[in-house]
């Protein structure tokens, strides 16, 4: 058949093909769109110009004021209220929006295969978006998904330039007659077309044989939290995209665990509606008895967007009665669980402590319940299904404008022919086989409809009404099969990750009909666990590096990478800050899961390092840039920073909390151009905890490891900090320190520490402990490098009064000019406490020119050691305390405010508790001070003075208190390795202030001897 276009008098006639013309009319339509709001909006313009000398006028006075972006908006783990806020706020436009997930998913995609294709006009409906959103007075009046990009999968039709395949090569360029049922219903919503997700080919109803996630069209979709794990299906694409942030939102399908198992596996929501309650006219089928269309994340509002009757899908007619006036989002309650009946079957270890999360927020649990008959409940479906797959698929191939195939057997017969691409002889299609020899719905196919409804009946209905349950608790998609036979509803919510970091959820389902009761539970239950996690690919470290102007001479290995090897690779144009973060993301992808180093990745640390290339380029001569710029920097997880990452002290209590500010470190770092890479794991709460918790653990970062000797200690608080450096995680690194917290970790893993004089660094803006004993300082692999951060981080802070009075110390040009090879000549050290393993670096010491002074004793020193005895523990309580709730108050926003609400875990927390008893500064605590102050007045004070010494040397951080109670400096230096190859250090320590000789004195060791090497593992 073809149309006729007459041309005006020459009467010429145009034949075109159905399918042209199709194309030409959509197009037209959507010019004719962009016009129209265009004249709108040129109407509008005109309607506004009289206002303009008025709001002129309001500009001038300041009580009128544009609006410009107050922070660049991020995809990553952004919701549907982020984006539409942004929307409001005029910070974000759906075009923007767009271009950012096309970004992501041309990044991402070729390595997860989540979706199929984009649709090529996305930032077409996205610009008629924007242009209605100018034109509206109040915005917030649109629907709430206006704007928004919604990813579909592959089965669900669309009447536009999309391709719908249910993932196989055979429905490739076949034309829908329209947009399927929901489609519909999210373009009145002003939903933008994003894609379509890749899936189980044929939603998994080909072959057993075929592995979940694959299908000819989209390859083999992938897991993006562990690769190689089961991505499940069939609605794999649309989870896969959601949770690696490739999308807000997307819609599956499901006849039996299509939405609720990969959703699962892939730590996002899925919900499973009741049968009926959207429409599925338009989407490739397997059995209108079964199948139902579902959402995955920010799944409440899209569902209010697309339920609702369809005359095309006469199921939609009864269940349509059943939508709550007012929608869905009405039980989106974080009070939800409270009073619910939820029964536990098909008990699992990963459930225990769900469920005492579950009764902790109210609901009644009853456990151990049995769903009668629960084996035979699959033994049916089988049957039904083939019949009904055959019937429904030859009709919905029948109803096609345009197909290459127009049954069933038709499939089979492509799928044949082209036995290579569709990987006939690897999977089979023996499902397809059974299929096509049924005969329609006869006796057999009646009996086993009348068996599930009996099963039903008997099974989850009789159980639930007989328990009085709201809703039945199961691990991931155990239960997919009874929820999919009775037509019943089903939400999964990310429930945990396994020991290999791969994800699984928890369903709550119910009886038909009763999704706001789910609603209700599963928001609940997600509010009080907030268990999601992106996978931690999204920081791109999986990705090659791209491609840029400029070509590299020779390839910088970040092996050892010095601060100053990476800044002369700038200035060489040999490497570009960009290229330098994608390779230590890199390297934290393969090293962290062993190590827990890293608590966790920047997700803006590339756009950071864009930024530093760009300054670079424009800047005349790259060396007048500062030393730091575009140079990749590791936070311990307890110093703020003021953007998308946590600040936590590696405890769960705070992970949410909105800090007010950078701190003051942070914005030195940021004036010097410095990359914030991700924060590094550390001992819970500087371990303050409790005394029973192991260096490096936290429940955030898990148990850091010592990468020279994975079962030796690692030290302690700044751990993660260490570890990274010495396993070339990064180059340098800031962690904190109140009594050995940089020196112990410096010392375990073979890396330099700098403790600088309290007062040096500011505090401001870090978990605190004591006012009077904290110090932030460098951590990196040598001693250059810890010099050029110390450099960028010291100075005067308003929001630390110690920092005035200690800026006056900082030498003028900076710390570097003490890095001295001949450092050592002249200086007079004391050693203290001797140690077998420093007996060889004594005479490095002498031969280098040192006077070295062995032998000696500070007075006092047993009580100075013991925190007891010395008062310092009396202090520190109290100190504690204070300081913790003063910033924990000061948080934006916090689940917790003072030290009484941490929570308790295995570890225990003796000290918060005998922290929480103390009660501010008494006489004891003012004598404990007072103690300290003479014993360190009377020990290494009167010891170096009586001697002229310049530093005191010890082994490892074993003089930490004595450097801690009086806010000495001091910095450890790698001096070897013991006989199981656990390294230690050499520490120096001074008077307050003595920095430029302790820098000289550890330089000159350190190029003296050049201990250190990198832990084997790494290379």
């Amino acid at each position: 058949m073809n149309n006729r276009v007459m041309q005006d008098d020459k009467l010429k006639v145009v034949t075109l093909p159905l399918e042209k013309l199709t194309e030409i009319a959509y197009a037209f339509e959507q010019w004719s769109k962009i016009v129209c709001v265009m004249l709108m909006a040129e109407l509008k313009r005109i309607h506004q110009s009289t206002l303009a000398k008025d709001k002129a006028l309001l500009v001038q006075s300041g009580s009128y004021s544009q609006i410009t972006p107050t922070s660049k908006f991020s995809i990553q783990e952004a919701t549907v209220d982020d984006i539409r806020l942004a929307f409001e706020e005029k910070r974000l436009t759906s075009k923007q929006l767009v271009e950012m997930y096309l970004e992501s998913i041309s990044k991402l995609n070729p390595l997860l295969h989540a979706v199929i294709e984009t649709n090529p006009d996305a930032l077409i409906q996205a610009e008629i978006a924007d242009r209605e959103r100018e034109l509206k007075d109040d915005a917030t009046k649109l629907p709430v998904l206006h704007g928004v990009p919604v990813l579909l999968k592959d089965s669900i039709s669309t009447k536009d330039r999309l391709n719908t395949t249910a993932g196989s090569l055979a429905l490739l360029g076949s034309v829908v007659a329209q947009d399927a049922g929901v489609v519909k219903r999210l373009r009145e919503h002003g939903a933008v077309i994003l894609g379509k997700a890749s899936l189980s080919e044929w939603a998994h109803f080909r072959s057993f044989s075929i592995p979940n996630g694959w299908s000819a069209r989209g390859l083999q979709g992938k897991n993006p939290y562990v690769l190689s794990a089961d991505p499940c299906g069939s609605s794999s694409g649309s989870a896969i995209s959601v949770a690696a942030n490739l999308v807000a939102v997307s819609i599956g399908t499901e006849t039996d665990g299509s939405i609720l198992c990969p959703a699962s596996q892939n730590s996002v929501v899925g919900i499973k509606p009741s049968v009926g309650l959207t429409s599925r006219a338009g989407v490739v089928p397997i059995s209108l008895r079964q199948d139902t269309v579902g959402t995955v994340s920010d799944a409440v509002h899209l569902l209010d967007a697309i339920v609702g009757y369809d005359h095309l899908d006469e199921a939609t007619k009864t269940a349509s009665e059943f939508i709550p006036k007012g929608g869905y989002k009405q039980f989106l309650k974080a009070s939800g669980l409270k009073g619910k009946r939820l029964g536990i079957v098909m008990e699992h270890s990963r459930l225990d402590q769900h469920i005492k999360t579950l009764r902790r927020e109210g609901a009644i649990v009853i456990d151990n319940l049995t769903i009668p008959n629960i084996e035979a409940i699959g033994d049916g479906e089988a049957t039904a299904l083939l019949a009904e797959f055959k019937t429904s698929l030859n009709v919905y191939l029948q109803e096609l404008v345009n197909s290459p195939v127009r049954s069933l057997a038709d499939v089979i017969a492509f799928n044949d022919k082209f036995a290579e691409k569709e990987k006939v002889k690897e999977w089979g299609q023996e499902v397809f086989l059974a299929a096509e020899a049924t005969n329609g719905m006869g006796e057999k196919e009646k009996a086993a409809l009348q068996k599930m409804e009996e099963l039903s009946r008997d099974g989850i209905e009789k159980l639930m009404k007989e328990k009085e349950l709201d809703a039945i608790v199961a691990l991931g998609s155990t239960l997919s099969s009874v929820l999919a036979i009775g037509g019943y509803p089903g939400i999964n919510v990310p429930a945990g990750y396994d020991t290999e970091g791969v994800p699984f959820g928890i369903t709550f389902g119910g009886l038909r009909f009763s999704e706001p009761k789910l609603i209700e539970i599963a928001y609940g239950f997600e509010q009080a666990t907030l268990i999601r996690k992106p996978p931690k690919f999204t920081t791109l470290r999986h990705l090659q590096i791209s491609h840029s102007h400029i070509k590299p001479t020779s390839t910088l290995s970040i092996e050892e990478a010095t601060v100053d090897d990476i800044r002369l690779a700038f200035e060489e144009k040999r490497l570009t800050s960009k290229q330098l973060v994608e390779l230590y993301l890199e390297s934290i992808s393969k090293l962290n899961p062993m190590l827990h180093a890293v608590i966790e990745t920047n997700p803006d640390a590339l756009i950071q390092a864009e930024i530093a290339d760009k300054e670079r380029e424009l800047k005349d001569a790259a060396t007048e840039l500062p030393i730091l710029h575009g140079v990749p920097v590791l936070l311990k997880d307890s110093i703020s920073s003021k953007d998308k990452l946590n600040t936590t002290a590696g405890s769960l209590a705070l992970l949410g909390s909105v800090v007010a500010r950078d701190a003051g470190v942070v914005k030195r770092l940021r004036e010097s151009g410095a990359v914030i890479l991700g924060k590094a794991s550390l001992s819970e709460w500087a371990y303050f905890r409790s005394n029973s918790i192991p260096n490096g653990w936290s429940a955030r970062g898990l148990q850091g490891k010592n990468p020279y000797v994975l079962s030796a200690d690692t030290g302690g608080s700044s751990s993660g900090s260490a570890i990274s450096v010495a396993a070339n995680l990064v180059a340098v690194s800031l962690g904190t320190e109140t009594d050995g917290s940089i020196l112990s970790p410096a010392s375990h893993n073979s890396v330099v520490g700098i403790k600088p004089s309290v007062g040096l660094t500011s505090r401001a803006g870090v978990v605190p402990i004591s006012l009077r004993q904290d110090t932030v300082g460098p951590i990196c692999r040598t001693v250059s490098d810890a010099v050029h951060l110390l450099d960028a981080i010291v100075g005067y802070d308003p929001l630390d009064e110690a920092t005035k009075a200690a800026s006056e110390f900082i030498p003028e040009g900076g710390y570097r000019q003490f890095l001295k090879p001949n450092g050592l000549k002249g200086k007079r050290l004391g050693i203290v406490m001797e140690h077998s393993h420093l007996d060889q670096h004594i005479k490095t010491l002498r031969r280098d020119g040192a006077i070295v002074i062995d032998n000696l004793k500070i007075p006092n020193m047993e009580v100075i050691m013991d925190w007891t005895k010395s008062g310092e523990e009396t202090a520190l309580l109290a100190e504690f305390k204070i300081s913790l709730n003063e910033y924990l108050q000061e948080l934006v926003k916090s689940p917790v405010r003072s030290l009484a609400d941490e929570k308790v875990k295995e570890w225990g927390q003796e000290v918060f508790l005998a922290a929480e008893a103390t009660n501010g500064m008494g006489e004891k605590e003012r004598a404990a001070l007072h103690k300290m102050e003479e014993l360190s007045r009377n020990g290494i004070e009167k010891l170096m003075k009586e001697n002229k010494l310049d530093a005191i040397v010890t082994l490892g951080k074993t003089l930490s208190p004595v450097l801690a109670t009086g806010g000495y400096p001091g910095i450890t230096v790698p001096a070897g390795y013991d006989s199981e190859g656990v390294p230690f250090g050499i520490t120096f320590g001074g008077l307050r202030f003595s920095e430029p000789k302790l820098i000289e004195i550890a330089y000159g060791f350190e190029q003296a001897t050049l201990i250190r090497k990198p832990p084997k593992f790494t290379t």
